[in-house]
């Protein structure tokens, strides 16, 4: 009877593991190409832009893989273990910020869909908690370097080194600076995650399955 189970087992298990290390590659894969030219670009808010893109990934994964007994779970965060192990090979700098942010963003993701069905609004919460994670990232590091000041930073790295100047925010004050990044990387967060819900449910549709 245990070799049974461990037979009937085996192929679900074979198909996580996939799922988890081709989705995880091409998250690694994005952040080592793209990634790279958007900072060296300096894309306002290209830490977020490219968080927007492990959104969809993972959670495309978190939905092909999530059945009646749950066993999506877990691949979130599995899917950022696999990206976060692929960026060393960049030849960029800041690879260590960049690691704890891929791993931030997946367990962000997978605590908010931890519990219950899945379901698009959970699928949209989710989005927003990772698409924050690159601002508070930002503030924490600014906060330990330079305390107090750390506000005064803020602002000018958004204008000078990710171009926010060319996007005529150089006569906003600090505090509401922050304030619009929250706004639009929420809204761009949830629509990550909507799309990736919707994404996920045509995969499965071609697939010929019903999606939960």
């Amino acid at each position: 009877m245990e070799d049974s189970t461990n037979t009937i087992r085996s192929p679900a298990q074979a198909q996580w593991v996939a799922v988890v290390a081709v989705f995880g590659a091409v998250w690694g894969a994005a952040e080592i190409s793209l990634g790279a030219i958007l900072r060296s670009a300096s894309i306002p808010m290209h830490g977020t832009l490219m968080t927007g893109i492990g959104i969809i990934i993972m959670l495309v994964a978190r939905r092909t893989l999530a059945s009646s007994n749950q066993r999506g779970r877990g691949a979130c965060l599995a899917v950022g273990v696999v990206a976060a192990v692929m960026l060393p090979m960049s030849v960029t700098r800041g690879i260590e910020r960049a690691v704890i942010g891929i791993l931030a963003e997946a367990v962000c993701i997978e605590f908010a869909l931890w519990f219950g069905r899945p379901a698009r609004w959970r699928y949209a919460v989710a989005g927003v908690l990772a698409a924050l994670v690159p601002l508070v990232q930002l503030l924490a590091m600014l906060a330990v370097q330079y305390g107090p000041g750390a506000l005064s930073s803020f602002r000018t790295i958004l204008l000078d080194k990710q171009g926010g100047a060319k996007l005529g925010l150089a006569g906003q004050a600090a505090g509401t600076l922050v304030g619009m990044v929250v706004v639009v990387s929420s809204v761009y967060g949830s629509v990550c995650g909507i799309f990736g819900w919707s994404l996920a449910r045509r995969i499965l549709q071609r697939l010929g399955r019903e999606p939960e």
